[in-house]
């Protein structure tokens, strides 16, 4: 019979039918991690750990939390920070300033992000000298420090996750700080932004909540920062903005000698505004040093709308001023982070304030509304970082049990989703501006809460209501000031009474909590400074809102 009869292959042919494809496999995973490892910068790599952790991350949320065990949460809570974190950490670049920003929503945050995050700082080991003269080189034309400059110190005086500073001296002898960006993170950008849109995209669409809204302004801001040439511009545009015979400056930046990846400044000597022993050898009063720093960004807020965005302590120095060394001057760095508001955003955030003070609940609602927000009595509690509630009792839930907490975090979802219900109108300016107000609280606790925050924020809030915007054009100034020429005036008269009234009766609270506080110092007592009544009135709300039961240490960490 010469009919084709269908042989079976023998089980060694099969083995090596499915050795070969594995061994290419595992020989291509290996030579991609080397090559990713030891020439791509680790792109694959970082990215690869981030998108592992995602998925373990929805695993945990989605079929480990047991409605019947009231500390199933926490332990989900707590297994996923941890992941997170060690995923921050050994990526390093920008990943570490993902992992800062969770410090900052530390208001919204479970206690076991918070906890946890509150360790990670943006310092990293230094490259080695030959990488960063290679950047050097490259964006000078070949040339090399000694070249540019009289004289360079090689050895960087800080290194953080994206660039390191190093002395120089120029060669008409004025003393500069250079800063170069990393080698590696020019390279690693596209990358890490492209890994967070697809990990925000997918976690939105898993767990069916309003997260991807802020993700264009957040890589925006990445690239804005990693850019030099946007700082340089930013610190000019910071320099214009503050009003003649301010206690504030910003260093000159040296535009010749300043490219995308290097950038040099005014080198200027102070200390950090936290440094308390630093203050005092210098004969300043921690107050008045915090007074002129929260002055300074209230006027950043509500006055021009052009934001610093990362004013943690170690950006912002205190040096005797210049001109009258017995005054201190709070100098400002590193203006790579920036909120440029939009002169309606300005107006509409100034009335925003005045409502909140003046307990006007429609005022408040209104402004809420038309920025999509639902919820306008928790929101406004999250922008004064002070419990809000017009025509109500204080709300107290010190005594809620682990099961309520549970059963209010499972309804979490739809809370959050009535909170945001049309991202669409939310101002992208609001993703920033509360790490600016969050730091400035945080950095007033620290202190022991020397100056009364709220009242002084309120205080240019309401002059931001009839305030000409010194960045506007004459026309922008024109249409700008037609909300305020409408207004009758005795009934503008009455609300300035009744809300001057009101800044009085909080000022009168604080008071009290100094006095109260100086009283059990003398008894050997420690006593909460307004700060931390805020704190805990902030704490409450949000466990009564969304059930995040938030603990506060003695150092106060779950609140930055």
């Amino acid at each position: 019979d010469d009919r084709y009869t269908p042989t079976t292959a023998s089980p060694d042919a099969m083995h090596r039918w499915i050795r070969r494809p594995l061994a290419a496999a595992a020989l291509g995973g290996v030579t991609l991690h080397q090559y990713d490892t030891w020439v791509g910068d680790r792109v694959v790599n970082r990215n690869l750990r981030a998108v592992w952790a995602a998925i373990q991350t929805t695993y945990d949320y989605k079929f480990c939390i047991n409605a019947e065990d009231p500390t199933s949460l926490t332990r989900v809570h707590e297994r996923v920070a941890k992941r997170w974190f060690d995923v921050c950490a050994t990526n390093g670049g920008l990943y570490i300033k993902l992992g800062q920003s969770c410090q900052q929503l530390n208001h919204v945050l479970p206690q076991e992000y918070t906890t946890l995050f509150s360790q990670m700082f943006d310092s990293a080991p230094p490259v080695p000298n030959e990488d960063i003269l290679r950047v050097f080189r490259q964006d000078f034309g070949g040339k090399s420090p000694e070249e540019i400059f009289a004289k360079f110190d090689p050895d960087p005086i800080a290194s953080a996750s994206i660039a390191q500073v190093h002395k120089a001296v120029t060669k008409d002898g004025q003393r500069v700080a250079v800063k170069i960006q990393k080698p590696y993170i020019e390279r690693q950008i596209p990358w890490d932004l492209g890994c967070y849109r697809f990990l925000v995209f997918a976690l939105e669409k898993i767990f069916d909540l309003p997260m991807y809204w802020t993700v264009d302004s957040v890589c925006d801001s990445i690239r804005q920062e990693a850019d030099f040439r946007v700082e340089a511009n930013n610190a000019r545009k910071a320099s214009e903005g503050l009003p003649e015979g301010s206690s504030a400056y910003v260093p000159t930046i040296l535009p010749d000698l300043t490219t995308k990846r290097v950038l040099t400044m005014e080198w200027v000597d102070g200390v950090r505004i936290t440094d308390r022993k630093g203050l005092e050898k210098m004969g300043f009063s921690v107050a008045n040093v915090m007074d002129l720093v929260v002055r300074t960004f209230s006027e950043q807020i509500f006055l021009t709308g052009f934001i610093h965005a990362d004013p943690h302590p170690g950006n912002v120095l205190v040096r005797p001023k210049p001109k009258s060394p017995s005054e201190p001057e709070i100098v400002l760095l590193d203006h790579g982070l920036y909120v440029e508001a939009s002169e309606e955003f300005r107006i509409n955030y100034c009335n925003l304030w005045k409502s909140m003070v003046l307990m006007d609940g429609q005022g408040v609602a209104d402004v809420c509304r038309s920025w999509g927000v639902a919820d306008s009595e928790f929101f406004a509690s999250m922008q004064l970082l002070k419990p809000y509630r017009p025509g109500k009792k204080a709300v107290h839930v010190a005594n809620t049990t682990i099961d309520d907490i549970l059963k209010m975090q499972m309804g979490l979802k739809e809370r959050v989703k009535k909170l945001l219900y049309d991202t669409k109108l939310t101002p992208r300016e609001l993703i920033l501006l509360g790490r600016n107000m969050n730091i400035v609280r945080s950095c007033n606790k620290a202190m022991g809460s020397p100056v009364n925050r709220v009242a002084i924020m309120a205080y240019y809030a309401n002059r931001g209501t009839y305030h000409t915007n010194p960045r506007l054009r004459p026309r922008q100034i024109s249409n700008a000031t037609q909300h305020v020429s409408g207004l009758i005036p005795w009934k503008q008269a009455y609300t300035e009474v009744v809300f001057r009234a009101q800044l009085f009766f909080i000022s009168c609270i604080y008071y009290s909590t100094r006095v109260w506080q100086r009283l059990n110092a003398l008894l050997g007592r420690e006593a909460q400074g307004f700060e931390d009544m805020l704190e805990e009135g902030i704490a409450q709300t949000i466990e009564a809102k969304l059930g995040f039961k938030i603990k506060l240490d003695e150092n106060g960490n779950a609140f930055g």
